[in-house]
């Protein structure tokens, strides 16, 4: 009887694990910051005349995705000029619940939010794009706390601006500054005290978020800071420090990009994949499978391939057992696959190309945005060629710039350019 009620509650765990990420995307890139989701019934072919709208919210311009949890949409609007707009919206009506705006001075020449907060069952953590970093209280719908990453890390403010999405582990949040005197910060994420600061990166501020991986047992939080393009004093490196301490774990310089966006892909406790359309002093693609390697304290990659044939410039690629699928956006800009030995699987130019839009892969499907009209494409990954079961389009915009990461839950899509924020049923009726 005891070992059916523990066999009971177990299955009860697991199910409420598995509900709450189908039904959920609190932050860049998903649950599990690899823009994948299962068990979660979607359409596997999509009618002629494409899935349904559910509705729509105008934002303003901006390239900051959305995350949502427990049945509200979280995302950064900006009021050109004068300040930061978090808002809440509703996942199934899409009316607006709730928002928290501060003043925020200033533009940059692609006007806009660039990050995706960061939500739990009580607060929202944002970083808007001068540096403002924020904790919210969701039934106060008021700061808790707030810090400047700027001002407080020193450095100049570039052409884009902070384009880093937080991630909380535990009790903390865990951003990237990149500043002068620290590359990786960790807060207490309830009191906004800080509670480990890593060294100054060997690179400079750019535009990519750290993401965490566990190799040899070790939680950590892994960054890549990009070197200035021939100025003979930065260099690049991937950078990991442990998740509780900031303890530096290792540092790789092979990758040669001197302006990474998309972050590294942990793929499992043995494999990193990187990727960049920035390498080695020229705006050419590469992308490298590692194979990490720890005996004790001391890390060892060995290279299983380097491509230098397709990279991705802005998000990260996808891994479906031995196979990676992402957009290629130099060269020849189309969407790849690539085997475990970095070979290509597809022909040459056989793809529609999607410029700089985002892959999100939900119940193992492909969803791809175009980046230049915003389209929406199904496609059923395979290595034996590109199979496309499904388009429709939500997007009127001349210059979309669909630049943004989407987000999945409870069934729907949410997609977004620079004039609105769409939300798509997905799911089987």
């Amino acid at each position: 009887m005891l070992n059916r009620l523990v066999l009971a509650l177990l299955t009860l765990v697991v199910f409420s694990c598995s509900q709450q990420k189908e039904n959920n995307w609190p932050q860049y890139l998903g649950p599990d910051r690899n823009a994948t989701i299962s068990d979660a019934g979607i359409l596997r072919q999509w009618p002629e005349s494409g899935p349904a709208k559910v509705w729509e919210f105008p934002l303003g311009p901006g390239y900051g995705g959305a995350a949502v949890f427990d049945g509200e949409v979280f995302v950064l609007d900006r009021i050109k000029g004068e300040s930061d707009v978090l808002r809440c919206i509703d996942l199934e009506t899409g009316a607006e619940k709730w928002n928290y705006s501060y003043e925020a001075k200033g533009e940059l020449p692609y006007p806009g939010s660039r990050a995706v907060p960061v939500v739990d069952e009580n607060y929202v953590w944002c970083v808007g794009p001068h540096g403002h970093f924020h904790c919210i209280d969701k039934k106060t719908q008021q700061a808790v706390w707030m810090q400047n990453l700027l001002s407080d890390y020193g450095g100049e403010l570039n052409t884009w601006g902070f384009s880093v999405s937080p991630i909380v582990s535990g009790n903390l949040v865990i951003v990237s500054p990149q500043g002068e005197t620290a590359g990786v910060v960790a807060y207490n994420k309830t009191s906004g005290e800080v509670v480990w600061e890593s060294r100054r990166l060997s690179g400079y501020r750019f535009h990519v978020s750290p993401v965490l991986g566990n190799y040899g047992g070790v939680e950590q939080v892994i960054m890549t800071s990009s070197c200035v393009k021939g100025d003979g004093f930065t260099t690049d490196e991937v950078v990991a420090f442990e998740v509780k301490t900031g303890k530096e774990l290792w540092s790789y310089k092979g990758f040669d990009s001197f302006a990474c966006i998309a972050p590294p892909v942990a793929v499992d406790d043995k494999h990193l994949l990187l990727t960049s359309c920035a390498y080695k002093d020229r705006y050419d693609p590469v992308t490298i499978l590692l194979e990490v390697n720890n005996d004790g304290e001391i890390y060892r990659f060995n290279e299983l391939f380097r491509n230098e044939e397709a990279g991705c410039k802005m998000h990260p690629p996808l891994v479906i057992g031995q196979h990676i699928y992402l957009n290629n956006n130099r060269r020849v800009n189309e969407m790849v696959c690539l085997n475990w030995q970095g070979e290509r699987c597809w022909p040459e130019k056989s793809t529609p190309g999607f410029e700089l839009g985002s892959i999100v892969m939900v119940d193992g499907m492909l969803i791809n945005q175009n980046g230049k009209n915003g389209d929406l494409h199904l496609i059923e990954p395979t290595p034996e060629g590109y199979k496309e079961v499904g388009k429709a389009s939500f997007f009127t915009a001349e210059k979309s710039q669909a630049w943004s990461p989407m987000a999945f839950a409870n069934g729907k899509l949410l997609a977004r350019d620079n004039e609105k924020l769409v939300c798509v049923e997905l799911k089987e009726s």
